[in-house]
């Protein structure tokens, strides 16, 4: 997992048997993924302000969308295991989940909770990101000039994971059907120096 040999996550917390209301006190001590877009002023979702009273405790607009949208989430939670199978069927990549959540041994106000993660066949790790769509929302996966993409809030928060847990590459698979074939596949490697910014960003909101 520590493919540089710069720094090692450290483990928050064992989120196997942990509930709901339990994981989210623990994401109240710092920024996880999910989070990285409201910062940077690109999530569709939710305002800085709106993170800034979640972290808070304060009543969130988040929370109020949370409890209004549960259905699609519950939806998009309970197919990740499918999700993940349909990757390994169509790269042939092992994948295996790690059920804990992680920070950053340095700047340690960065989260981490895993998807999965994909040992590739060069001995490296990368992690694996699941996500689901449906037919209308699909094209947000490819640029106006047909060039694929990865929308920018899910970008955001693959190169945070990178970060906290020193790790190169990130993959997304998107469900946006209901077979093996409606699926998006997406890879991004790291970059240093958009992580840097992201970093300073993080910083200066926590």
């Amino acid at each position: 997992m520590n493919n540089k040999a710069e720094y090692t996550p450290e483990k928050v917390v064992d989120i196997s048997n942990l509930s709901r209301e339990d994981w989210l006190e623990y994401r109240k001590k710092g920024i996880g993924g999910s989070d990285v877009a409201a910062i940077m002023g690109i999530s569709p979702f939710a305002t800085i302000r709106d993170l800034f009273y979640n972290k808070t405790g304060v009543q969130p607009v988040i929370q109020e969308e949370e409890e209004s949208n549960w259905v699609a989430k519950e939806v998009g939670h309970r197919l990740e295991d499918l999700v993940a199978e349909i990757f390994h069927v169509k790269t042939g990549y092992r994948i295996y989940q790690i059920k804990k959540m992680f920070y950053h041994p340095v700047h340690t106000f960065m989260l981490a909770d895993i998807d999965y993660f994909v040992e590739l066949p060069n001995g490296r790790t990368a992690i694996l990101e699941i996500k689901t769509t449906n037919y209308n929302a699909k094209d947000h996966w490819w640029s106006e000039g047909g060039q694929e993409i990865v929308p920018l809030n899910y970008e955001a928060q693959g190169r945070h994971y990178m970060a906290v847990m020193n790790v190169d590459e990130v993959f997304y698979c998107c469900l946006y059907g209901n077979n093996e074939d409606e699926v998006i596949i997406r890879h991004i490697d790291r970059d240093r120096d958009y992580e840097a910014e992201l970093i300073a960003l993080e910083q200066d909101f926590w």
